[in-house]
């Protein structure tokens, strides 16, 4: 820095902090973010005027600097050493100096500008430099990345400006970048703080509003206290009549405190005080007052609630019955139903209460006297009775909303049914009259006819088998799926699934196969169709999901005497922790909008209750780690126990 930094000129720049629209900003505002910008540069004009009076023309001055900016020095050594691109232009005229900026600016697009020069800071409007200045030095000022400013020294042409020293006006700008933007965070803060000052003093105020309309019709009230005794005080107080301390209550006026001094005895400063204690005590005991009312209201409205619920809980209950079915009497023998009117020799009648509500009476008759410790037995009998009574009524509300769930769910299995079939005959015949065109028998096909009827049969055959899914669904849910056993061979069951999905496994590039080690000769009892739509189904989700690598289909006989089944593949897996979400309806791994793979998530469900079906089980493991795949097990007996199955389901 030279020594007559005196007659060269330094200018700060920065843009404006965000404080909303031009339209909400206020003189006062301004003031006070003069005052900190001022306030933000102290140790900038500090710097300077330390080495006013420096003779030298490099860098001595620099020892008679503040400590801190030693500080920065050596920020700025170490910097240096880390060889980081430079930051400063000492060539660039004022003329030709823009930042590149990269990203948005969060700041408005006003610049406002300082320039201190002869010992003095001042704010500028206009914060383009004079094109006769002398070259600068140029430090960005940047907060998070983003440039906000920029700070510029101006010195004579012969001035020379050393490595440490433009280390330290780079170490500067940064310093200056950081309390900027602590001001536009002191800003938002303040700005935060009174929104929610205003928001609590208008629920305050909004609170008391209708507190005082809920006591007395929005008018004043009041209490006067003559030392003797306290009474509600009425009367229009008159404008300056005696000493007023404001009740206030989070800063909101919520009434006032009147004292009529005495004559002889004038106020003393003591005396002011301790009525402004007073008075805030009574602030804090009106409040806590109110808050109970409120408190208090709230709780009986919800009483409310609950009583008008239980009374028309019981109301919709007791219609339903029979007069006879609602009072039974007991006679130290038995209880039996009572539909003769009440005696008239009751010696003890109490209330049978639910949540406040009366839905009956417990009356004692015979006896003339009744003992306390009688009493109290047969209030007590009453309290458990009634609590009997609403359980009784709650599970029998319960039973009845479980009925009609049901009887909901048995429409809509026999909705889906009959939808699926009806959408399957079309369908059908869609199919058959695509076959027969692509066969030629009704004329000579195009190319493009033949691909476009080719589209239609592939995307038909995947609508028929969604039906399918569906149809099957519902089937088994309304207990009306049947199953034809008969003994088959199980690998010739493999053999015939691979065939058919063979030409799926091929479009992938995936080996499809038996292992060798299955045992070829084991025979079970079982539903050839439904096993053969089982596994065709785990072949099919293993194709899907298998990138590269293998299926690989495994039959063998269990110690226990029961066959396994397994499909193995090495595709993408499946979670651990979703190993039996899969096998919920309508249900998938991956249930994302850019998955890539299709499906209704029904299989897996109708493959699970197909094998249980048989008196069988069915699973999958997996590590859930891509490329080791996953492996599903069907596990069946050697004779299905369908009989077992539909007996339970009768039941």
């Amino acid at each position: 820095m030279a020594s007559n930094r005196n007659a060269g000129k330094r200018v700060i720049k920065r843009p404006a902090v965000r404080q909303g629209s031009a339209a909400r900003s206020s003189a006062n505002d301004d003031e006070i973010s003069r005052e900190r910008i001022n306030a933000l540069f102290v140790d900038i004009e500090r710097l300077t005027n330390d080495s006013a009076n420096a003779a030298l023309e490099t860098s001595p001055e620099l020892d008679a600097s503040p400590t801190h900016l030693l500080d920065l020095e050596a920020q700025a050594l170490d910097g240096k050493e880390t060889a980081s691109p430079p930051l400063l232009d000492t060539q660039a005229s004022t003329a030709n100096m823009k930042m590149p900026i990269k990203s948005p600016i969060l700041y408005e697009r006003e610049q406002i500008g300082f320039v201190y020069s002869e010992n003095k800071l001042q704010q500028i409007g206009d914060t383009s430099l004079p094109s006769d200045l002398p070259p600068a030095v140029t430090a960005p000022l940047t907060t998070g990345g983003q440039p906000i400013g920029k700070v510029q020294l101006a010195s004579p042409a012969e001035r020379t400006w050393t490595s440490e020293e433009l280390g330290i006006v780079n170490a500067v700008a940064q310093q200056a970048s950081l309390q900027i933007e602590s001001l536009r965070l002191l800003a938002e803060t303040e700005r935060a703080r009174a929104e929610a000052e205003a928001a609590t003093r208008r629920f305050m105020h909004e609170g008391w509003a209708s507190y005082l309309d809920a006591i007395n019709q929005n008018e004043r009230i009041g209490y006067a206290y003559d030392q003797a005794s306290v009474a509600p005080f009425v009367e229009k107080v008159e404008p300056g009549a005696g000493f007023q301390e404001s009740v206030s209550v989070m800063e909101e006026q919520v009434g006032a405190l009147y004292l009529t001094p005495d004559p002889g005895r004038p106020l003393t400063d003591g005396d002011r005080q301790m009525i402004a204690a007073i008075a805030d005590q009574i602030a804090q005991q009106v409040e806590n007052i109110r808050l109970l009312a409120d408190a208090s209201r709230a709780r009986a409205e919800a009483d409310a609630i609950i009583r008008r619920v239980t009374r028309e809980s019981w109301e919709s209950f007791t219609a339903q019955k029979d007069e006879g079915s609602l009072s039974f009497v007991y006679d130290a023998n038995r209880v039996a139903p009572f539909r003769d009117p009440l005696p008239n020799d009751v010696a003890l009648a109490l209330p049978l209460q639910v949540r406040g509500e009366t839905i009956g009476q417990l009356a004692v008759t015979g006896p003339e006297h009744i003992s306390p410790e009688a009493a109290e037995l047969a209030a007590a009998i009453a309290a458990q009775t009634s609590t009997h009574l609403e359980t009784l009524r709650l599970n029998e509300e319960l039973q009845k909303r479980a009925a009609e769930l049901l009887e909901l769910d048995r429409l809509k299995s026999g909705f889906l049914a009959n939808m699926s079939h009806e959408l399957r005959t079309p369908l059908n015949s869609i199919l058959g009259f695509s076959d027969v065109i692509l066969e030629g028998l009704d004329g000579p096909l195009t190319p493009n006819m033949g691909a476009d009827l080719r589209l239609i049969q592939k995307n038909g055959q995947h609508l028929l088998h969604l039906i399918n899914d569906v149809l099957d669904m519902a089937k088994i849910e309304a207990g009306r799926m049947n199953l034809n056993p008969e003994k088959l061979r199980v690998y010739d069951v493999l053999d015939e699934v691979t065939s058919i999905t063979s030409t799926l496994a091929s479009e992938k590039n995936l080996a499809l196969f038996i292992e060798a080690d299955s045992d070829q000769i084991v025979e079970i009892v079982a539903d050839h169709t439904r096993l053969r739509q089982v596994m065709i189904n785990l072949v099919n989700n293993a194709i899907k999901f298998t990138e590269k690598g293998h299926i690989a289909l495994c039959v063998a006989r269990k110690d226990d005497g029961d066959i396994l089944i397994t499909v193995k593949d090495t595709g993408i897996g499946i979670p651990p922790e979703k190993l039996e979400v899969i096998f919920q309806e309508f249900t998938q791994v991956d249930t994302s909008s850019t998955r890539k793979v299709g499906g209704t998530g029904l299989g897996l469900p109708i493959s699970r209750q197909l094998v249980a079906m048989h008196g069988g089980l069915m699973w999958a493991e997996s590590t859930g780690v891509s490329g080791e795949g996953s492996t599903f097990f069907v596990k069946l007996p050697i004779v299905a126990r369908i009989t077992d199955v539909i007996e339970k389901k009768e039941r």
